[in-house]
């Protein structure tokens, strides 16, 4: 979305450039000068994204989901497409509440530790979502 708004503000900018040179207007052609430099490098910036280490990038353009995961750095992606960030870090899962047999709520103190696969984190956001923890893993201990 900033970057559509950054593009449309580049164009506005450079026409009002365009016409305030035509009219000899230094004040309004500086303006409009500057203001095109801005909305530009803000369109450019759009253009990378930044994935924190022990993380990766799942890339979600208008519903289609890459199969490639997007490596911890740097990236320059499609500005329009969504980038849904999962930590690969191991996670220690400790204290659930638990159904017992005569139906009550027990608190089980275990520790799980577990990570997600880089390779597999398209395949997690696109069948099970950004919370697997919740869909996946604390459902296998209430059971």
């Amino acid at each position: 979305m900033v970057f559509i708004i950054a593009v449309l503000a580049v164009i506005v900018a450079f026409s009002v450039y365009r016409n305030a040179k035509k009219r000899v207007s230094k004040s309004e052609a500086t303006f409009a000068k500057i203001g095109t430099i801005v909305a530009l490098f803000i369109a450019l910036i759009q253009l990378f994204t930044v994935i924190p280490a022990g993380s990766v990038g799942v890339v979600d353009f208008l519903g289609t989901v890459s199969d490639n995961t997007l490596k911890a750095g740097v990236n320059i992606v499609n500005p329009l497409a969504n980038i849904v960030k999962f930590t690969i870090k191991t996670r220690n899962s400790r204290n659930y509440d638990v159904p017992s047999k005569e139906g009550l709520s027990v608190q089980l103190e275990l520790s799980l530790l577990y990570h997600l696969n880089p390779d597999n984190a398209s395949r997690i956001y696109k069948t099970v979502g950004e919370n697997y923890q919740e869909i996946i893993i604390v459902p296998q201990f209430r059971s």
